[in-house]
């Protein structure tokens, strides 16, 4: 690909370890972090941990070439142009989520920034996350012209996640400027002009380059709520009173 984007993905979880292998399918230089040195060191060695068609293929495709494993987060977001942040929101006794592993992973990215870095929320979190993680960002001593916070929500499923990423019913950006927009843009941008379909090798699915998905652009917050509310419409309750759907 010519100029991929370097990304990191902070969680090597089921949303960020499948986001890293199809950024790098997608041609992009990829830096998969997580703290579980055991966990590392198994993906190093080539072992995928979750069960999911596809995945150990496009791991092992990719894995020395455009794709790599570390837990050293500072090494990874400072060598970035985007960071995803795909770290686990677990719902509280009360039903809100626990963003602390948000916090706890944005505290260090903010301080290893040097230039101009777009992050990208891929967990599932609450309307207005993108906000508090600028002032979580802000609070580090960082400037606000260093760094964007941006909403990229995925729609996978189990079974079918990798197809579900390079296959999506649409792509949601929200973003709140043109800059961050641009560039989270790039790294779909095979996906969203039909290119990928047509490469060798490229997994099969329902999109195509006659077909491509379409990009859907928002506001951070409205990408925020759009995860929610189409979250609660898949499993038929009311999104305001009723869901307590949990995604993965």
């Amino acid at each position: 690909m010519k100029d991929p984007i370097r990304i990191a993905v902070v969680g090597s979880g089921y949303v960020g370890l499948v986001a890293t292998a199809c950024f790098a399918e997608l041609g992009h230089e990829v830096v998969c972090v997580d703290n579980d040195i055991r966990k590392i060191a198994e993906l190093e060695a080539g072992e995928c941990p979750i069960h999911e068609e596809h995945l150990p293929k496009l791991l092992e495709r990719h894995h020395g070439s455009r794709l790599r494993f570390t837990c050293d987060l500072g090494e990874a977001a400072c060598g970035a142009d985007v960071v995803f942040i795909a770290v686990g929101t677990p719902a509280s006794e009360t039903g809100k989520a626990d963003l602390s592993y948000v916090e706890a992973v944005a505290n260090p990215i903010a301080r290893s920034l040097t230039h101009y870095t777009v992050i990208v929320e891929k967990s599932t979190v609450p309307v207005y996350t993108s906000e508090w993680s600028c002032r979580v960002i802000q609070r580090n001593g960082i400037s606000r012209n260093l760094f964007d916070v941006v909403s990229n929500p995925e729609f996978l499923k189990e079974g079918t996640a990798v197809t579900d990423f390079l296959h999506p019913d649409r792509i949601v950006i929200g973003a709140d400027s043109v800059r961050p927009l641009a560039v989270v843009t790039k790294i779909y941008q095979s996906l969203i002009q039909g290119t990928y379909y047509a490469a060798p090798g490229a997994i099969d699915g329902l999109c195509s380059s006659h077909q491509p998905p379409p990009l859907v652009s928002t506001s951070t917050k409205s990408a925020e709520i759009i995860k929610h509310a189409l979250e609660c419409l898949s499993c038929s309750k009311n999104f305001i009173h009723q869901c307590r759907c949990q995604p993965m």
